[in-house]
């Protein structure tokens, strides 16, 4: 088993491995142990739940950007079950129209909220895409042509 083991490892793994001196290994479970010595080691210890109530939505900060850094920071966390998750999500958003979407229909776990916020940033992206200097309505901006006939209706229209 310790000869197939190497074939399992990749990048940082495989490199212990092979710089392991020749023979210091008798057991499987001697190479456990040194593995889980080298890398546990390394890792960042969970962060408290109530850590998610620091995460707030910027006031510049897109709805995705903001899904995309508390889903990430969830991760950190330690046992944030699905109603702490959907609470603090909620209390850190910035976005008014989405809050007011969220207290219409109110998501029951976090992953509703997740679908939720997917569906408004797609609305979000397509809204985004208009034509380039094209009205709300539809409507061409930027063109007044005062002094004649149609410019005097068109922003009479305005």
């Amino acid at each position: 088993m310790c000869r197939s083991f190497p074939t399992t490892l990749k990048g940082a793994g495989r490199e212990w491995f092979t710089r392991l001196p020749t023979s210091s290994i008798d057991n499987f479970e001697q190479l456990s142990s040194a593995f889980l010595r080298h890398f546990v080691g390394g890792q960042r210890p969970k962060r408290p739940v109530d850590h998610l109530l620091t995460i707030k939505q910027g006031e510049r900060e897109t709805l995705r950007s903001y899904v995309k850094r508390f889903t990430r920071e969830t991760l950190e966390v330690d046992d944030a079950d699905d109603k702490v998750q959907l609470t603090t999500f909620k209390a850190g958003l910035k976005s008014r129209e989405f809050v007011v979407s969220l207290a219409k229909n109110p998501p029951r776990t976090m992953a509703e909220m997740l679908l939720k916020a997917q569906k408004y940033m797609n609305a979000e992206d397509a809204g985004g895409h208009r034509r380039r200097g094209e009205a709300k309505d539809g409507r061409k901006e930027g063109r007044r042509t005062q002094g004649t006939k149609e410019g005097a209706s068109e922003l009479s229209e305005r």
